[in-house]
This record gives structure tokens, sequence and C-alpha cells, in this order.
């Protein structure tokens, strides 16, 4: 099942973009896990053990655990969007220029690897759907 292995590499993307830097100003920056990255790092481990639970059982789907993995792809997209809208609006002045900090590769990662887990989960779901039947 090709969009099985992509729902599960998008797991490790969020996985991997949780771990990087979501706001970078200048030379600092800060890890997603210092905030809301620790939400989807554990959102994105639970998805993987679904769709591995599901990858076990040949294909077959228990108790809706199906739908999980694009559950946790939709929060996932939620959570960075949420984020960098309130890291664009951050302004600041220094030396009488204004400065704001910038959207980090882990977080375009997480955005990204989320709505890539959200649509290849979402097939998965379908189709794990029709042979649970």
């Amino acid at each position: 099942m090709p969009n099985m292995i992509a729902a599960l590499l998008a797991c490790l993307g969020i996985i991997i973009g949780s771990l990087g830097p979501w706001a970078t100003l200048f030379t600092f920056s800060k890890a997603g896990v210092d905030g809301d990255g620790v939400l989807t790092l554990i959102l994105a481990v639970v998805a993987a053990i679904t769709l591995f639970t599901i990858l076990s059982r040949g294909g077959t789907a228990k108790f809706g655990d199906r739908w999980v993995a694009p559950a946790v792809g939709a929060i996932t997209v939620a959570i960075g969007i949420v984020d960098a809208t309130n890291l664009s609006n951050l302004e600041t002045t220094l030396m009488r220029t204004p400065v704001s900090p910038s959207v980090g590769w882990g977080l375009w990662v997480v955005l990204l690897s989320g709505a890539a887990l959200c649509v290849t989960s979402f097939t998965v779901a379908q189709i794990v759907g029709k042979r649970s039947r």
C-alpha cells in the first residue's frame, strides 16, 4: 500500500519537524518542543502506531482506528497554521527598526507533513474501510 507508506513517512516528517526550529530571529531559534511541538510530536507517534497496527492486521480496521491518522493530520495542520499566524503577527522594535521572527524550517515541515498525512491517511482510511466490511 503506497498510501500507507506515504502516511508513515508523513508521520516521520511531523516528528522531525516537531524537533526542529519553529521560530528564528537572527541567530536565535526556538525549537518546536519548547511549545506546541510536544503536542504534534505525541500526535504523530499515536498516528504512526495506529497505522502500524492497521498494517499488522493486514489492512483491516477495528473500532474506527482508521480515522485516527486523518484526524491527527488535520489537528497538526491547524496547530501549525495557528502558530505560524501568531509568529507572523509578532513584531518588536530594535534600534528604531521593526524586527519580527520568521517561521523556522521545523514548522514548515510540520505543516507540509501534516497536510500530507491528512490526504494520504484519508485515502488509506477509505481503502481499509472497504476491506473491513
